[in-house]
């Protein structure tokens, strides 16, 4: 699987101060929506890219060392029908170094959800029977990368039509990813809206 054939730049660690800046310091109007699995964020690196972070509160004290085979697994995470991930960031605490905070960095995807499309209706422009049929071979070869183009594979996903995405040219993207990373260590802060159905990314494009 080439994974450099995607016109997005390599994986990499940032720094918070870029996130910071990204986000006019986590400011309320770059606030995207919080669940079990962190709060979004949307962000605009000094290049102009536009960045959506998750940012993870950890309820076990660890070094960044023990959190690297999870980050090695998130880096793979770069395929044409998944929102990739571009990078992370490790907030640690001053007393003993180990991890307070996780932000990972995702593509930005500005279309919505492919249930808007669907069952909401845009009235600029509806989905043709030809861009359907495309959208679901997408999420279908998406999957497939999931469970057999990493390892170790990504599986049981639950995946729902609010969890595909639609970039610019309307190409679907999967993404909610069943992470050991987000089920095992992060807190729990209330009912789940990650970055797909009900949060809109095209609200805080504007």
């Amino acid at each position: 699987m080439k994974l450099g054939a995607l016109g997005l730049p390599a994986y990499r660690t940032f720094s918070l101060e870029e996130l910071e800046e990204a986000t006019n310091n986590f400011d309320t109007s770059a606030f995207m929506g919080e669940g079990s699995k962190g709060q979004m964020y949307r962000g605009r690196l000094k290049n102009g890219t536009f960045i959506a972070i998750r940012c993870l509160k950890m309820k076990k004290s660890h070094s960044t060392r023990n959190f690297m085979h999870h980050i090695e697994l998130i880096s793979k995470l770069r395929h044409c029908h998944l929102v990739s991930a571009l990078g992370h960031c490790f907030e640690c605490y001053f007393d003993d170094s180990s991890v307070s905070r996780i932000f990972l960095i995702f593509e930005y995807v500005p279309n919505g959800t492919l249930r808007s499309w669907i069952s909401e209706g845009h009235a600029w422009q509806s989905l043709t029977w030809t861009q359907r049929i495309s959208a679901a071979i997408g999420v279908a070869r998406g999957i497939q990368f999931l469970h057999t183009g990493i390892v170790p594979g990504v599986f049981s996903n639950n995946l729902k039509i609010t969890d595909i995405l639609l970039d610019q040219n309307l190409v679907a993207k999967i993404s909610s990813y069943n992470l050991p990373l987000l089920a095992e260590n992060a807190e729990k802060v209330g009912h789940v809206t990650p970055y797909s159905g009900s949060i809109n990314p095209t609200n805080s494009a504007r």
